[in-house]
């Protein structure tokens, strides 16, 4: 086919009518031709009939809300017959998993295919905490619009490709052959997708981001994003990277919340439940309409408290399956420091807290502009929970979180206590260094949940001992500077009281 094309006077007739639709004129509004990334002079071009690119003529369709460019442009008989053998369907579903069940999440499937069948959208990324349904919502999203590309492809990224190698399955889906580097691979995939009215799922984008490649892949998508192609780039991810620009004219993202309660009581229905159940709202409360969490605990429910979701949630404990405190894990121990501090006052606190707030109980003075990129990093991750006041945002963890970041706390806090004890040395503590654990405004030592946990790994540790380790290390503070204390003494003496209480 002809890499240029010229609007019949049909055609011509037809953009008349969508551009009066919209209130355009036929050259003088920019809209038009900065939507379809070309020139107000190129545009004069099409309507005089002259050929012009064939990627700017399609864009200059698309821009009116015309799909079927074909019906505009005047095309000779070798041009209809490469249309046909271009218009065959073409399907890689290899890598898409199968999904057992999947409900609601109507209005999000509405967004979404607004962005990318209306809006025409480059790149829309489906961002959400572990569990949430990203991959199940882009399932059903691409059942519902598959008609309206010619091509989709999808590739789980759940493998952490190297770049290149992602690069070659793309162009081995297109029958391309194998690019060299990054460079030559990127510029022969833009090429397919200019090509081709594509629609690429990348499943999992997470995983990418703990790689040296990261700022690559970034890179990679930007350039997809704002390069001029016909295509739509779709992603799924738990986080969002900081270097891929969203909310643009072309590029869209959409949080991914739990499901509503009408939809989570359906869930647990195809799971066993009656949808009758008393506490059963509140269980879907405390699991944030996340659909694993509620798949993962069910089992137990019924198995141990006989399907009684009343009695399960009288334990006031949060189940969280392997697979997701895996996945959780995962992603706590691939945040900063600073990031990994302001989880563990969270869990401490258990209740929002401003930022105010948490800047004053930072042991170390901290820029406050570096705290701030901290929640930033955690809000893109999915991993807090935003409660709008009179006065200012406050932050909290999502249930799952907390139950995750509180065991880790718990777990390295023992770690600790027992390198000090092994090396008497104090430069071992770290976390009960700079967080103090006892939840502010609280009397209930015995009722603290971190200090009683902590107390309990303790006691397992050493049995009746565990008096003489507390006593060991308030030794071992003698004579230590406030900064090398920081909240040691008051965790320990705080720690001793617990088993009188």
């Amino acid at each position: 086919m002809s890499n240029s094309l010229k609007a019949s006077t049909a055609g011509l007739a037809i953009v008349d009518k969508s551009r009066q639709r919209l209130g355009w004129t036929k050259t003088s509004t920019a809209r038009w031709w900065q939507d379809a990334h070309t020139s107000r002079a190129t545009l004069r071009r099409f309507w005089q009939g002259d050929r012009i690119q064939r990627e700017t003529f399609i864009a200059i369709c698309q821009a009116v809300g015309i799909v079927n460019w074909e019906a505009i442009a005047e095309l000779s008989h070798a041009d209809l017959e490469t249309i046909a053998d271009i218009s065959t369907p073409y399907r890689d579903w290899n890598e898409a998993p199968d999904i057992e069940s999947f409900y609601g999440r109507n209005q999000e499937l509405t967004q979404l295919e607004e962005w990318i069948a209306i809006q025409k959208c480059k790149l829309v990324t489906i961002n959400g905490i572990a569990g949430i349904g990203k991959t199940a919502l882009a399932l059903a999203l691409v059942d519902r619009i598959q008609s309206k590309f010619d091509c989709l492809i999808w590739k789980s990224l759940q493998t952490s490709p190297s770049m290149i190698s992602l690069l070659n399955s793309l162009l081995n889906s297109f029958e391309q052959s194998v690019a060299q580097n990054i460079q030559q691979g990127t510029a022969q995939l833009i090429q397919q997708l200019q090509k081709h009215h594509c629609l690429l799922v990348l499943d999992g984008l997470e995983t990418i981001f703990s790689q040296s490649e990261n700022l690559s892949y970034s890179q990679f998508i930007q350039q997809l994003s704002r390069e001029r192609h016909q295509s739509c780039i779709l992603i799924s991810s738990r986080e969002q990277s900081k270097n891929i620009e969203i909310n643009t004219k072309t590029s869209r993202c959409l949080n991914l919340k739990g499901l509503p309660k009408t939809e989570a009581r359906e869930l647990l229905q195809s799971r066993g439940f009656t949808g009758k159940e008393l506490g059963l709202s509140a269980l879907i409360q405390l699991y944030r309409g996340n659909p694993l969490a509620l798949k993962l605990v069910t089992p137990l429910i019924q198995s141990v408290f006989g399907g009684n979701v009343a009695a399960f949630l009288s334990q006031h404990t949060l189940i969280v399956g392997d697979r997701l405190r895996v996945i959780l894990k995962q992603q706590f121990e691939q945040l900063s420091g600073l990031e990994q501090d302001i989880l563990y006052w969270l869990a401490i606190w258990q209740e929002p807290v401003s930022f105010s707030r948490l800047q004053t109980h930072l042991l170390i003075s901290v820029d406050p502009a570096m705290v701030l990129e901290g929640i930033v990093g955690l809000e893109r991750r999915s991993l807090l929970e935003k409660w709008i006041s009179d006065y200012e945002p406050s932050f909290t963890l999502q249930p799952l979180v907390m139950k995750v970041v509180t065991d880790e706390l718990v777990e390295y806090a023992a770690q600790e206590i027992d390198r000090v004890m092994q090396s008497h040395d104090i430069r071992h503590f770290q976390i009960l260094r700079t967080h103090w654990l006892l939840r502010p405004g609280t009397d209930d030592i015995a009722g603290d949940r971190i200090l009683t946990q902590l107390w309990k790994k303790l006691w397992h540790l050493y049995g009746a001992t565990l008096p003489q380790i507390f006593n060991q290390i308030m030794l071992l503070l003698n004579d230590q500077s406030p900064l090398a204390m920081g909240y040691i003494k008051s965790n320990v003496a705080i720690l001793s009281g617990i088993e009188s209480v």
